[in-house]
């Protein structure tokens, strides 16, 4: 059962009628429909739903995600207009269902299942007919008696066509939907041929003919499979981006209720006005404004800031916050969960996973012209055979299915596959993951390189860079330290080790701790909190330490910049490539980092939505930018971004929306990706141009009857191999990526 069909069995009816009830309306005039569309495989189904809808004056908008296979559309009128929305994508031939998340996993479970399946019948039919086909050849050429190549060929029929009744099943599927709405699609043509080929080797087998062609079928349909199961598997990783991402985000929110009381609902109920209580270490559920409660909050995920930040009444918080203090907060919405900061930068995601890359839809585009000129020249061969050469019906369809057969779409179809593979799986053995089909095009053609600085320029954890020299004052700080929260004052307890207790202490989140060490009152933390006036105005952290209220020194933290930054910025500047820096830390700590690297273009001090904006900007002038950063705030702007990396150990948003994981803390590993991926896009030219080739040379000689299925088979066999072959040329070279 299509997800489709598995939505509709759980709906109050299956017609179209039940979907003016999942349509959402502003102001009763304007509504939009999301709705889950079976079956669209390439850029000629969307491009044939989005042209088809956008006809009609009352859609102001209709876009198909063809990664969720999601159908939005938007429309001004009458809501039961979301009846003829579904009955025409329905008449286009696409099965039709209310987008439900929560059902497309098990779906997309059993549909990868069933390819794998099919697959695996393909491989062991096509390994065992092409070994029976063997014998036959060979017994040809030796004198091998009728009967024996008969009874081979009988095997090689009992074998194939089982396996090509089953394993054929998604193609035939998706023929059937086309040619049932009217249309064609690229599944089609590959249908004839398999079902042809099949029939005219029963036909000749029946008749005691020499020649059969189980062989063709079996290995056309084997080398198609792989590459739809291939296609499946990246829009399978590509989906998880999406549902991973959305994981993020608070489940459930306790509620503040009159009376005292709370109650817990889920975080999609909150409501501008509702006050929620977030205890230590919850996510805050929705954007709002601290009521009740003082304490710091990790923003780390929202803002790319490392170290906690102190909250009071009267402060603003963001929802994906989480409460890092010791005490917990009232918070008053002052904005729907649905609407919050968290919940803007997941439909920034999805919306920028809409954006594909030039080279990976040709393929798709190719399929579609080719579809048809196929199915013509087919048709004209059996024509002019049969009515103007005057040959019979047999040798008329076998010159029609010989050119179905060589012209089939196959080293078109693996010309970009194969080389993913290779170039993916090569990255992979060297740590690096790739998450996005057309990533590698995307990679190679970036021209603008855009850095994060925390945690991407720069290794995203305090160092300890200064000290006091008095050992009296570290002593007096490893005490006070070692009973502290803050993170820098875990810093100070790692390096300095100390026999020394600290008693009567009292620690004010996010500001500093106070205590007695040895008998001798002592504070540790912000230069405001130990009563000291001029704070130095550098690009460093620093924590106070004050002794009997006289004594001081000053403890220096910094973000140091990667070993290897310095090389890859280097190696992208030798490509040509404009480098600049997008951060939400302070400019005049970015400022320090662009300095320190030779890079001119460094802004600092910008939120997820201003990064998201500025590339989009430079996108608009033409710029293919590459993103590189590690935290939840870089999402927005990875997802906006032509092609984008982050860091195995960074926040999961940015994992689930970067097009390349990078290994560890190896910011290196992003030249050899971007090596990689140009290599490969020029791989992935030469396939295309070959299978070009190839077909403007012997399309003509199956026209001309100079060629039989069988050798149809062998050459389309030989060319996909030939493609094969080229693409392992894409696998990185075999250097050690620093981990």
């Amino acid at each position: 059962m299509s997800a489709s069909q598995d939505i509709a069995a759980r709906t109050p009816a299956s017609r179209t009628e039940f979907l003016s009830a999942f349509t959402t309306s502003k102001d009763g005039k304007a509504h939009q429909l999301d709705l889950l569309v079976e079956g669209v495989h390439c850029a000629n189904c969307i491009r044939k739903i989005e042209t088809r809808l956008t006809r009609d004056p009352a859609i102001t908008r209709a876009r198909v995600n063809l990664t969720l296979r999601r159908l939005s559309v938007e429309w001004h009128g009458a809501q039961s207009h979301a009846e003829f929305i579904g009955s025409t994508v329905r008449e286009l031939g696409y099965p039709i269902a209310p987008y439900d998340p929560g059902a497309i996993g098990a779906s997309n479970d059993r549909a990868g299942r069933e390819l794998l399946r099919c697959l695996a019948i393909a491989g062991f039919a096509s390994a065992n007919v092409m070994m029976l086909a063997w014998a036959v050849w060979a017994g040809q050429a030796q004198g091998m008696h009728a009967s024996t190549q008969s009874f081979l060929s009988w095997l090689s029929a009992l074998v194939a066509v089982p396996a090509v009744a089953v394993a054929a099943r998604p193609f035939f599927r998706s023929a059937f939907m086309a040619l049932k709405g009217g249309t064609t699609n690229m599944d089609v043509p590959i249908v004839a041929a398999l079902v042809l080929t099949t029939a005219i080797s029963l036909m000749e087998l029946l008749r005691h003919q020499a020649h059969v062609y189980f062989d063709s079928a079996t290995m056309l349909l084997f080398v198609l499979l792989i590459g739809r199961y291939l296609d499946f598997r990246v829009r399978a990783r590509s989906r998880e981006a999406i549902e991973r991402l959305a994981m993020i985000r608070a489940q459930h929110a306790t509620v503040l209720l009159p009376g005292g009381k709370t109650a817990n609902v889920p975080s999609g109920s909150v409501e501008p006005g509702m006050v929620v209580v977030v205890a230590p270490g919850e996510t805050v559920p929705a954007d709002g404004r601290v009521v009740m409660g003082e304490t710091s909050l990790d923003r780390s995920a929202v803002t790319g800031e490392m170290l906690p930040e102190p909250v009071r009444p009267g402060d603003e918080v963001l929802a994906g916050s989480v409460v890092s203090g010791a005490t917990g907060l009232h918070i008053q919405a002052n904005k729907a969960a649905a609407e919050s900061h968290l919940a803007g930068i997941l439909r920034l995601v999805e919306q920028a996973q809409l954006q594909k890359g030039r080279v990976a839809t040709m393929a798709d585009r190719l399929s579609a012209f080719w579809t048809p000129l196929v199915h013509a020249v087919a048709l004209l061969t059996f024509g002019g055979w049969w009515f103007i050469a005057g040959a019979g019906l047999s040798t008329s369809l076998l010159n029609a299915v010989t050119v179905l057969i060589i012209a089939c779409p196959c080293a078109i179809g693996l010309a970009i596959p194969a080389v993913q593979v290779a170039a993916i799986g090569g990255l992979l053995r060297r740590g690096i993951l790739v998450r996005s089909g057309n990533a590698l095009e995307r990679m190679a053609a970036a021209d603008h390189i855009v850095f994060d600085k925390t945690g991407t320029l720069t290794g995203g954890r305090p160092e300890l860079t200064g000290a006091p020299s008095d050992l009296a004052l570290i002593r007096a700080a490893a005490a006070l330290a070692m009973v502290s929260r803050h993170p820098l004052s875990q810093v100070i307890a790692k390096r300095f080790r100390t026999d020394a207790v600290a008693s009567e202490v009292s620690e004010v989140a996010g500001r500093g701790i106070t205590g007695k060490v040895d008998g001798v009152a002592a504070k540790l933390g912000s230069a405001a909190f130990c009563g000291i006036e001029s704070e130095a105005q550098d690009v460093a952290s620093e924590v106070w330490i004050v002794v009997d209220g006289g004594f001081r020194g000053r403890f220096v933290f910094s973000d140091v910049v990667r070993l290897d930054a310095a090389g890859t910025v280097a190696y992208f500047r030798k490509t040509g490539a404009r480098i600049s820096i997008l951060s939400g830390d302070r400019s005049v700590v970015v400022a320090k980092c662009a300095a320190e690297l030779g890079i001119d273009d460094a802004r600092g001090g910008l939120k997820p939505a201003e990064k998201a904006q500025i590339l989009e900007n430079w996108k608009a002038g033409g710029a293919r930018t590459l993103m590189a950063g590690d935290g939840l705030n870089d999402a927005p702007a990875l997802a906006m971004a032509h092609v984008s990396a982050s860091f195995g150990f960074g926040a999961p948003a940015t994992q689930v929306a970067a097009d390349f994981v990078l290994p560890g803390e190896s910011l290196s590993a992003l030249t050899l990706a971007h090596r990689t991926a140009r290599k490969s896009v020029s791989i992935i030219r030469q396939n295309l141009a070959f299978a070009a080739l190839y077909n403007l040379a012997l399309v003509p000689v199956a026209v001309l009857g100079f060629a039989t299925p069988l050798v149809a088979a062998a050459a389309m066999s030989a060319s996909s191999i030939i493609v094969t072959l080229n693409a392992l040329r894409a696998q990185p070279p075999k250097v050690r990526t620093p981990r």
